[in-house]
């Protein structure tokens, strides 16, 4: 079998056939387009064998084409966050580490980090038994079908408050370093009186930076910023603009990569370990065609890497998932200009064909799954003037700190932002989203600009006003606490759709990070972390626990797989 067959049909049964016993695995053989954040998207064409051009590996890079040789006692691959952990954790306990990243910078998303019983988690009041998070896992196991890594999961309870601490300390003293002092905070979370799709509380930020004045902004890139200036102060050597192109192996096990520069390529020999922390594989199509079809099918398309590193393990043969699926983030981000927070709204949604579909109350992560199994994969929210009085969701932005909105008449602004503005939202440089609020003098007026059919919708709206009334959900049962009429003028509506932000998992691994073959036999010297960690979730990332993706598989994992390849764990 030659080396340009050898992975044809493999994934068929969750894992890649192992390469060659000695020479080098490969990256993507598709063809990147950039994006403007300095990602890629992938082009979806089958090759000539009839499998998607993934599954075939390049020829090795020639070792007459190589023009440096670097040595270090770890190669980390992605200088984002997770890849930060690790590279700042290894190197504090004086491990020689190289990190390369294909962009001229460090790239942070978002802001959101879970981790339990922090010092900030027990400043606030919010320590936690071991009983407590059982019950809490448990709900979470059943959410995702008991088809997840369970130790992976509790390793994160255990240790997540110190990883979380390491990090607090590091932040709040960054100007020693050259970077910004941030402030830590938790956010407040969605406590459901029934229990069943409330969130937990456990969830950081680091505001007051440049990039991170609110919960509008993205305080992830100076928490990344900041780890890269301590990195550089215990000599991690980061390489910008190098991009990994090819594992390479001596017989089993993995000893560096081959990554490519304006210069040429440099081959980077990791005498410990080479750690894939290269992000997700949502701009790859062909992948998600194989992986998450549905995902691909069903949702707006976003992601916002191209599955370098999956690539990349798989040629030196990793495995997938146990569960054989990776999971993706599906949010809908239209509820957000209606609340100004990562919530799933709670008033009335009507399919396309104007007929109410579910109970609204739920979690962004649900509730966005929801519209999925609507027709065309879409359904619109409707609400009027008097929505902006209803407490249940004007919630606190931090414990401790202002509400989202502090009078009625700034909800009111907020929507007339979203009604006056272009129509689209930007996701973080993954794609645009359309956000058309529509405002209307009558009901009658905001059906007709909605394009919904207008007997049936105002027939769903007089019906729900009539549950609202009596105070008794007939049709699904939501509590009476969010029964709200849509009665009083203006009226709004918006067109909600569900938006694929990223991928997870797709790399089998052990809790100690080391990628595994289909056999579950540990590969030698290769180890990943981030969005890459398989089997963390399945069916979709749950937002029950804010931000558990940032705190667990990038702090957490990223913290101590630095330390362990370090031995200092």
């Amino acid at each position: 079998m030659d080396r340009r067959s050898f992975l044809k049909g493999a994934f068929a049964t969750g894992a890649v056939a192992t390469a060659a016993a000695t020479g080098m695995g490969a990256l993507a053989s598709c063809t990147p387009t950039a994006k403007e954040d300095g990602g890629s998207q992938s082009t979806s064409s089958a090759n000539a064998n009839g499998g998607y051009s993934f599954e075939t590996a390049p020829e090795p890079i020639a070792e007459g084409d190589i023009k440096e040789t670097v040595e270090a006692d770890i190669v980390i691959i992605g200088a984002g966050f997770s890849g930060l952990c690790c590279a700042l954790a290894a190197a504090e306990e004086g491990s020689n580490v190289v990190m390369i990243e294909r962009m001229d910078h460090v790239v942070g998303r978002g802001g959101s980090i879970y981790a339990m019983n922090s010092k900030l988690t027990k400043e606030k009041g919010y320590e936690c038994s071991v009983e407590e998070v059982a019950q809490r896992y448990k709900r979470m196991m059943g959410y995702h079908s008991y088809r997840v890594d369970g130790t992976k999961w509790m390793m994160h309870f255990n240790r997540s408050g110190e990883a979380m601490d390491w990090l607090i300390d590091r932040m709040t003293t960054a100007s020693t370093v050259g970077g910004n002092d941030l402030t830590p905070v938790m956010e407040h979370w969605y406590e459901d009186p029934e229990n069943i799709n409330g969130e937990f509380p456990g969830t950081h930020e680091f505001l007051n930076g440049p990039n991170g004045k609110g919960p509008d902004d993205n305080p992830q890139q100076d928490v990344c910023d900041n780890m890269a200036a301590y990195c550089t102060k215990e000599g991690v050597d980061i390489r910008y603009k190098t991009e990994a192109k090819q594992l390479i192996k001596e017989g089993e096990k993995v000893t560096g990569v081959v990554a490519k520069t304006s210069d040429g390529y440099v081959r980077f020999n990791g005498k410990k370990a080479v750690v894939l922390a290269a992000g997700d594989f949502g701009q790859d199509k062909e992948m998600l065609e194989k992986f998450i079809p549905w995902a691909a099918h069903q949702t707006e398309f976003g992601g916002i890497w191209d599955g370098t590193g999956h690539k990349m393990a798989y040629w030196a043969g990793a495995a997938i998932d146990k569960n054989e699926t990776p999971t993706p983030m599906i949010f809908c981000f239209q509820w957000r200009s209606i609340t100004r927070q990562v919530r799933a709204f709670q008033g009335l949604m009507v399919n396309s064909d104007g007929r109410r579909y579910t109970n609204e109350d739920n979690v962004i992560s649900h509730g966005a799954l929801a519209l999925t199994q609507e027709k065309n994969h879409y359904a619109y929210a409707i609400w009027d003037n008097d929505y902006a009085e209803e407490p249940q969701w004007q919630n606190h932005l931090y414990v401790d700190g202002p509400k989202v909105f502090e009078t009625p008449d700034d909800v009111r602004a907020y929507w007339q932002t979203t009604v006056d503005g272009p129509g689209t939202i930007n996701m973080n440089g993954s794609g645009d989203i359309e956000v058309k609020m529509i405002k209307a003098d009558t009901i009658e007026k905001l059906v007709e600009e909605l394009g919904l059919p207008k007997e049936e919708a105002l027939e769903t709206i007089k019906r729900y006003n009539g549950f609202c009334e009596k105070g008794v959900d007939e049709e699904f049962g939501k509590r009476k606490d969010l029964l709200l009429p849509v009665k009083n003028g203006p009226f709004y509506g918006i067109k909600c759709t569900p938006w694929f932000l990223t991928t997870t998992g797709g790399v089998r691994c052990n809790d100690k990070m080391q990628v595994m073959n289909s056999d579950n036999e540990v590969i030698e010297g290769l180890y990943c972390l981030g969005s890459m960690v398989g089997d963390m979730y399945c069916n979709c990332y749950s937002t029950h626990f804010p931000g558990h993706n940032l705190g667990g598989t990038c702090l957490t994992f990223g913290y101590l797989t630095g330390r362990h390849l370090a031995g200092s764990e």
